[in-house]
Order: structure tokens, then sequence, then C-alpha cells
């Protein structure tokens, strides 16, 4: 987790040091942006998982954009696999070029199902990620941040933490 945030304060100090950089560009060369992210992940005990997560937003505002993401999460191991799907609204202010900080809502719903006795159960929970991020300018941008879920409880969430760091591709058109 230290280490998460370290990386964290690291890019926004490097995107800070370089604010003056992209004059000419903005993050309104276009009023919609598309991209998304896509991952895998390979563990111990045979664990496999792939993450899709797409998103569309429009700049409703020179420094302000809106838009609606949607994901879906699978993850197996020797003893369990799990379906998650999730969709909610997102707010981007862009404090420069390349920082900005994020609002995203999250409904999250899905299923986890015993692989020795093939029992199932459904669960879902609602996040709000609150945090920021940096991005490179251009049409075509890298994302990546960090968020802390303020509805996180650990009683009863389906995360271990409510820090979640966040990377992708936007493009504007």
């Amino acid at each position: 987790m230290k280490k998460l945030i370290a990386i964290f304060i690291i890019i926004l100090g490097f995107g800070l040091s370089q604010a003056q950089i992209g004059v000419g560009t903005s993050v309104n060369d276009g009023k919609w942006r598309v991209g998304g992210g896509l991952g895998l992940g390979f563990g111990n005990n045979g664990y496999f998982g792939f993450n899709i997560s797409p998103f569309v937003g429009y700049a409703v505002a020179p420094k302000l954009e809106v838009g609606a993401t949607a994901g879906y999460q699978y993850g197996k191991n020797d003893f369990a696999k799990q379906n998650l799907f999730s969709i909610g609204p997102y707010t981007n202010f862009y404090v420069t070029d390349q920082l900005f900080a994020r609002g995203h809502y999250e409904y999250y719903t899905g299923n986890i199902k015993s692989l020795s006795s093939n029992d199932k159960v459904d669960f879902d929970e609602s996040a709000l990620w609150l945090g920021g991020g940096y991005q490179n300018t251009g049409k075509v941008r890298f994302q990546a941040g960090l968020m802390y879920n303020v509805l996180y409880d650990e009683q009863t969430s389906i995360f271990n933490s409510p820090l979640r760091p966040f990377g992708g591709i936007a493009v504007s058109l």
C-alpha cells in the first residue's frame, strides 16, 4: 500500500514539473473521449484473471468531462471462479492538461462459484471512488492515477482495500 501511495505522489510530482509541456494542445482537442483499460493477471494456486473496462466521455466545459464506464472482470484459481460486472458515471476535472481530479460512482454485481462444491454466491456493491491522476497530452493519452472508495466497509466489501490504482488509454474525437 505504501508503494502505491509513493508511486502516485511521484506521478503527481512529475506532472506538476511538466505542466508547461504541450503548449498548443489541450484536453479539448475533441469534445468526445473514448477508451478504457484491459488487463491480465496470473498468480498462485493456478490464478488467472482478465478485465476490460471501456468508457465514453464528453467535454461539457473546457476543463470538465462527464461520461460512463462499464466493466467486466473474470478470475479463476484452483478453488473458485468469479465474474464481476460494473457500470457507472464519472466526472474528470482537469486542473491542467496533464493533471485531473476524478469522481467515479460504480455499481458492481457478480458471483463467485466454488469449484469443489458448485456452491454459488451472488453479490452486489456500490462504490464512490474519489481521486486523481496524470495524463500525457495529445489526441491519444495514457492516463494513470489513484482513487479511494469513500463507501468502503471493511466488514462487507467485495474489495480488499479502499484504494484502487487505475490506468488506461483515452482518445479525443
